[in-house]
């Protein structure tokens, strides 16, 4: 057995394991337990012909670790030590330590949810917390606790909060182990050296690896954010012609000599570069590493549950990423790190893990495919958020995985066979349904994988690379410069796989892919909003962009499968172009029809329009004619209270009979008790009202302008008994005779003030100021001439006849000698007329 600072707790671990069904080891990076701790455990009392799996977040890591133990008992892979992933497995009858990926793992227990053939799962590198990961521990620890009581529980972490974790799994004991690493010496930039940004960091890098591969020895391992970034690395150190060194690229989407050849050591002579994701950060060991350049930067998914979209975001690694990382050139003999930041930055000390920031639809539908959609009856380490939760149940509930009560359904659990994502596994379906499973299963590959264009080419229309995918299945020639036809063939390996038969198709029916993705997303099929314009609205109502040079461009309709997640004006990067008529076709249910009432506001008037719609997009629209309804009404009063109470066409008399209303609520509240109690004024009354008084007589009318037809006068008096109408007219009479025998209208516009405009002739005779309202209210007299102009304002006819009467007389006199100016109105007779007809 090697000399591995874990075997120190070897001992100490069996013993626990035989006493114990739950079980956590902390152990750092290079202790060696991935490979140590299932090897040995084979010849334990407990394990008795069944298995132990073991869990690793990464395929790469998968691999790597069987062909090492493997390699250590003498074996091939595929005898005692076996391992499965997506399109890879070697195992056999006498397969004693099964390493796996952890969706396959979930998989397995939604088969055999007591896992009789297996007496130990081993959780490896659980402190990366993927959701994988907690869900396949959530549903391990529900079958042990009902079903497998004797089933054991091993979880490894590196860095993890092994307390928090020891009490999810009840208190389980905790084993710790030293790691036996050498000296690091961690290196940070100098505090007058600025932060690269994302665009100067890849030459920042080029010219450090320059630098140290001159003065210093050993194989390096860079850490950069993603494939872009290793990319233009390598691109930089192929341009500098570098002499006896290797560069190797490492990230997940390379093909496994690929990614052996960055693992192995070079040969004899030559320096190893190793341009890495954080793929490197845990579980692997890379040969010869002694520097280790870090870029302190990567890339991570986070879902948002309120736009349904992932985005990918740049940020700094944690300070457990950073340990991790540095250490990875102490794993042989004293080595450096290189930091690209400044010592003084503060790291977030763990990395948020990933059920808190993903999209989990697809463990919402395998926890209802285990039989419970109550997320809190399981154990988890970070409870998912509700939001998200409840978006996955939303989702699953359209694509009819869920029924209304969030059962599984029948469909649902043909989605969950397939192993893909639910929207891409409710289009296989439809696919069977519609005879294009071929298409639908390279449709599926190019959006469930990375594409095949080599780096740097882009392009948006998915529907192009499913025709270059099936001119590869059919050894047509393609462009092999734009195509990387390693990858491409993997993906044709998957496609296989999703319908489990040979893709021999010779025509490929392009038609149906835009429907197959709109099964999948109906949500993000989008209407261009104006000709040759860029902007999209989507079926959910958000905005995106589409760049004009793009082959989609002026598409009338697309299906998006990705684009950023901005609010508005979201970048479109995948995409298909599909027809009105399919959406019509397709996706009828969907389609909702109805009558939508609007507001025209320059015509003044209610608009009903028959409409189609998917979601917020308008597919069809007629115009038809308003009929009554609540909603015409509602809207027309709406708009009516909106503009007030002068949209409406009053009438002199109206006018007359609003005017004494309030003035009589100016004066006596008590009058409307029966109307309204407490009223503040009248026309309040009739502005905050309309729903009372007005309402009855808008029904049946669509427009402002019908609303001006209406008699105000007879609506008015229909709110008052003929009581009360008898006692208004005995309050505020509209008119009242003077001397002269005239009835003259009284003006009520100023309700606190009533006025009465008469001849000065008229009011001879007459001693005191008219009243109304009882005697209570004043009339304010305003006395005119035979030309009806303005002569005196009064509310004190007896003083006006004493003191200014006789300059009034004079000055009228003078204007109007046709008329009678008698030197004592109040014994003169009143009159209208001139003197000659006197």
């Amino acid at each position: 057995m090697q000399n591995l600072p874990i075997n120190h707790v070897i001992p100490e671990l069996k013993e626990h394991l035989k006493q114990h069904s739950r079980l956590v080891l902390q152990a750092p990076a290079g202790a060696g337990k991935t490979t140590a701790i299932p090897l040995a455990l084979l010849h334990e009392p407990w394990l008795q012909g069944k298995k132990i799996i073991m869990l690793e977040p990464r395929r790469l890591a998968v691999r790597s670790s069987a062909f090492r133990m493997a390699e250590l008992l003498g074996e091939k892979v595929g005898e005692r030590v076996g391992y499965q992933i997506k399109m890879d497995s070697i195992q056999s009858k006498k397969t004693q330590i099964l390493i796996v990926t952890e969706g396959v793992l979930t998989r397995k227990l939604q088969h055999d949810p007591s896992l009789a053939d297996v007496a130990l799962i081993i959780f490896d590198e659980f402190h990366e917390r993927s959701l994988h990961a907690d869900l396949s521990l959530a549903l391990a620890l529900e079958s042990q606790s009902i079903l497998r009581e004797d089933l054991k529980l091993l979880i490894m972490s590196a860095t993890l909060n092994t307390t928090a974790l020891s009490k999810l799994l009840g208190n389980a004991p905790i084993i710790q182990s030293e790691g036996r690493s050498f000296p690091v010496d961690r290196i940070y930039l100098d505090p007058k050296t600025p932060q690269p940004n994302k665009k100067e960091l890849p030459f920042y890098i080029h010219k450090r690896l320059l630098k140290i591969l001159e003065n210093e020895v050993g194989n390096i391992l860079v850490f950069l954010a993603g494939v872009r970034e290793i990319k233009m690395v390598e691109k930089l150190l192929k341009e500098s012609r570098l002499k006896n060194i290797s560069i190797s690229p490492l990230y997940g989407n390379l093909s496994k000599e690929e990614q052996d050849r960055a693992i192995k050591a070079p040969p004899k002579g030559i320096r190893k570069v190793v341009l890495s994701t954080n793929i490197a950060q845990t579980s692997l060991t890379i040969e010869g590493i002694k520097i280790v350049i870090d870029s302190g930067i990567q890339n991570r998914s986070i879902f948002n549950p309120l736009t349904g979209m992932d985005r990918l975001e740049r940020h700094f690694i944690s300070e457990d990423s950073a340990t991790q990382r540095a250490g990875r050139a102490g794993r042989l003999s004293a080595g450096k790190a290189y930091h690209l930041w400044h010592q003084s930055k503060i790291l977030l000390e763990h990395e948020t893990p990933e059920i808190l920031q993903a999209d989990l639809t697809q463990l919402v539908l395998e926890l209802a495919i285990w039989g419970s959609s109550d997320i809190g009856s399981f154990s988890w380490l970070d409870t998912p958020p509700p939001t998200a939760i409840n978006h996955a149940k939303e989702l699953l509930f359209k694509l009819g995985a869920l029924d209304k009560k969030r059962n599984i359904t029948l469909h649902g659990e043909a989605m969950n066979r397939f192993g893909l994502h639910p929207r891409v596994a409710h289009f296989m379906i439809k696919a069977k349904e519609l005879k294009v499973e071929y298409e639908a299963s390279l449709l599926a590959v190019s959006i469930v994988e990375k594409d095949i264009y080599r780096s740097g080419f882009r392009v948006s229309n998915i529907e192009e690379q499913v025709l270059i995918l099936h001119d590869i299945a059919q050894k047509n020639s393609v462009n092999t410069t734009l195509i990387n036809i390693q990858h491409a063939k993997y993906l044709l390996q998957l496609a296989q796989r999703i319908i489990n038969r040979p893709l021999n198709k010779s025509q490929i029916e392009t038609a149906s892919l835009g429907i197959l993705l709109a099964f999948a997303y109906p949500e993000r099929i989008a209407r261009q909003r104006h000709a040759n314009r860029e902007t999209y609205l989507l079926a959910n109502g958000k905005g995106a962009f589409l760049r004009r040079d793009d082959s989609l461009f002026n598409s009338r309709f697309l299906v998006i499968s990705d684009l950023d997640s901005h609010l508005t004006n979201a970048t479109i990067y995948k995409a298909i172009a599909l027809t009105q008529p399919q959406i019509e076709e397709y996706l009828q249910e969907l389609i909702v029809e109805q009558e939508e009432v609007n507001w025209n506001e320059e015509e003044q008037r209610v608009e009903v329009r028959r409409t189609q719609r998917l979601g917020s997009i308008l597919l069809k629209e007629q115009q038809i004619k308003p009929h009554q309804s609540d909603e015409v009404t509602e809207l027309l009063l709406e708009e009516l209270e909106e503009l007030g109470l002068e949209a409406l066409n009053w009438s002199k008399e109206a006018s007359s009979l609003r005017d004494r209303l309030n003035f009589i609520s100016y004066y006596d509240t008590h009058f409307f008790a029966n109307i309204a109690p407490n009223i503040e004024s009248f026309d309040h009354y009739l502005s905050s009202s309309m729903d009372t008084w007005i309402k009855p007589y808008i029904e049946g009318k669509s427009s402002i302008k019908e609303l001006q037809r209406l008699d105000l006068k007879q609506i008015l008096l229909g709110l008052l008994s003929y009581e009360k109408q008898q006692e208004l007219a005995l309050l505020a009479p509209a008119k009242i005779a003077v001397a002269s025998g005239s009835k003259i209208a009284i003006d009520y516009s100023q309700p606190q003030q009533p006025i009465l405009a008469v001849k000065l002739q008229e009011m001879f005779g007459t001693k005191t100021t008219p009243t109304i309202l009882k005697g209570r209210v004043k009339l304010m007299i305003h006395l005119l001439s035979p030309a009806s102009r303005p002569m005196q304002i009064t509310q004190d006819l007896e003083s006006f006849w004493t003191n200014s009467y006789n300059e009034v007389k004079k000055e009228l006199r003078g204007k109007y000698k046709k008329h009678y100016w008698p030197d004592n109105p109040l014994e003169a007779q009143a009159t209208s007329r001139t003197k000659k007809f006197m």
